[in-house]
């Protein structure tokens, strides 16, 4: 029993770790990179930086980013507290927390020259989405767009988590350029925001390249039977009817990794070379030889009800 309250503890500090990680990455990601170039961050946090950088510029009321970000997402936090896990909580609090420390104290010139703009969207993009996706693996969040997006979807059920993000970003690329008045910042900000999202995918899911591939053969029971004995791979098969020759077909349906693919095309070559066969890109696949499948990030807790899905 000790051993595992030990485990279990270690587990909670890293994952702290991990956030507190990330959110210093995002931080200085922001400032050197991004925020002083007039390129826009995602979510809230790029929201406020125009805001606050427009305020600054026009009217000379200093209002920094870092706490009109700590502002906002303190109050979705207590709306959408009831919606998290105890765990999930702390963390997110911890997020916002340091993410707003250090967007305020990560102030540093590196020398990057003004017109090296394209670098700063890469690198920028780059180190936010690491940032982010550490974030998420910590089993934590820096609130924001997330936060807003989950609680909305909840009450809205025609909105989906993915859709309010995705107006939340669009939203970030249309006030840069209404803001700066500057087309480039808004494209800039695009590419930056485009990293970003691939990045932490990257980092959450891992550089994994599955396809599903389907198979249409009358020798059904022995490819199946050589996929999983030669592959170690599961097979799916279920009953469909061609269309064009009214005929029953069993189709196969089975998911291998980009470096399997050729093994499987020959073992469906050497056993029926007449088959049917088509592949789809996997994005993500989760058990059963591919990634540990984990609990959703909004769960509530080990053992009661998920929530939806938040952005990853």
């Amino acid at each position: 029993m000790k051993k595992i309250l030990t485990k279990k503890n270690f587990s909670n500090v890293f994952d702290v770790f991990l956030v507190i990680l990330g959110t210093f990455l995002m931080g200085f990601s922001f400032n050197v990179f991004l925020n002083s170039h007039r390129i826009s961050p995602s979510g809230f946090s790029g929201i406020c930086a125009i805001i606050s950088n427009v305020l600054m510029e026009k009217y000379a009321i200093n209002v920094p980013a870092s706490i009109m970000y700590l502002g906002i997402n303190a109050v979705m936090f207590i709306f959408a507290f009831k919606n998290m896990g105890l765990k999930f909580s702390i963390n997110t609090a911890i997020g916002i927390a340091f993410y707003s420390l250090f967007i305020q104290v990560c102030k540093f010139n590196i020398g990057l020259a003004d017109n090296d703009l394209i670098l700063c969207a890469i690198y920028g993009g780059l180190l936010s989405g690491i940032g982010l996706g550490l974030v998420f693996k910590g089993h934590g969040s820096t609130g924001g767009s997330d936060m807003l997006a989950n609680l909305l979807s909840k009450r809205y059920r025609f909105l989906t988590v993915g859709n309010i993000v995705l107006i939340v970003d669009a939203l970030v690329v249309a006030l840069s350029f209404v803001a700066y008045n500057n087309l480039n910042c808004a494209l800039y900000s695009l590419i930056a925001i485009y990293i970003m999202t691939k990045m932490s995918d990257v980092i959450v899911s891992g550089m994994q390249s599955v396809r599903g591939y389907y198979i249409i053969s009358k020798e059904h029971e022995k490819i199946a039977e050589a996929i999983i004995n030669n592959m170690q791979r599961g097979v799916t098969g279920y009953r469909a009817v061609g269309m064009y020759t009214n005929n029953d077909e069993e189709v196969l349906m089975t998911l291998v990794t980009r470096s399997e693919s050729v093994k499987l095309r020959q073992i469906v070559y050497e056993i029926d070379k007449k088959a049917f066969m088509f592949s789809c890109p996997i994005s993500e696949a989760m058990g059963n030889g591919f990634m540990p499948l984990t609990k959703n990030k909004f769960a509530k807790s080990e053992d009661t009800e998920t929530t939806d899905k938040a952005r990853e």
